[in-house]
């Protein structure tokens, strides 16, 4: 079993990958099962296999404790820290290629907190890996591209496992945003330039730590675009996913 999880900031497109991509899959004679992490999401575009508002009642959590929406997630994420075991053996009896995992709507709560890990680790039944989904709405711009470079970059040394990047969403952004997003994908010369020129009261000096960082991370970490609309960038995505699992690239049945 492959574990995939799906992370990335809100409104990525978290939960439309999941379901285009279980459905490509399994289109191509993979099993698939879904896991939402989500405990205060409404609705979802898939009938996920496990499901944590099973598990916890975020909107009773809110009502008996008395808290707003955010502190609600964290006491709802540690609780399903508590009983993940409930988790585990369900995924356990599945018994599929490939499990994705659709993380909370807000990164934060499950990337950057203890319960994360936790539950990342035990929903970790063979193999895993991460898909860090970046918005391209939130990387159009030299200094906001290096903002989620670097929120990429702390997501794959928080969990310390196999990634890849995601560029979504590829066929509702303008064609020029997407072009200029992969030239500074490819170099790092051209991200220098154009980071240097929007940088304002930013010193050269540091324009150009900046950029030198952008590009590590970028050799460091494989990437693809795609749309979960169209399934463009999904065979790739595929290779990418099958190399981090240490299969080279893996051929469909």
């Amino acid at each position: 079993m492959r574990t995939i999880f799906l992370i990335g900031t809100a409104s990525s497109g978290k939960s439309t990958l999941t379901s285009a991509l279980a459905d490509w899959l399994k289109e191509n004679e993979q099993s698939v099962a879904t896991v939402n992490l989500d405990p205060a999401v409404i609705s979802l575009p898939y009938e996920p296999d496990v499901d944590v508002r099973e598990l916890v009642d975020y909107e009773q959590i809110m009502a008996v404790r008395g808290v707003g929406p955010n502190s609600a997630l964290i006491y709802s994420i540690r609780e399903v820290a508590r009983n993940v075991e409930t988790l585990v053996e369900e995924i356990r009896d599945l018994a599929v290629d490939y499990l994705l995992v659709d993380t909370p709507g807000q990164m934060e709560i499950f990337a950057f907190r203890k319960e994360g890990s936790m539950i990342a680790k035990a929903l970790t039944l063979e193999r895993s890996a991460i898909t860090y989904l970046v918005d391209p709405v939130l990387a159009s711009g030299p200094r906001s591209f290096a903002a989620s470079m670097f929120l990429a970059a702390s997501v794959f040394l928080r969990f310390s496992m196999p990634m890849l990047m995601a560029v979504t969403k590829i066929d509702i952004v303008p064609p020029r945003h997407m072009k200029r997003i992969a030239r500074w994908m490819e170099s790092q010369e051209y991200f220098e330039q154009d980071l240097e020129l929007s940088s304002g009261g930013v010193t050269m000096l540091m324009a150009r730590e900046v950029a030198r960082a952008v590009g590590e991370i970028r050799s460091m970490i494989p990437y693809v675009m795609l749309s979960s609309k169209t399934l463009e960038g999904f065979p790739a995505l595929h290779m990418v996913i099958t190399r981090l699992f240490g299969e080279g690239e893996d051929e469909l049945r």
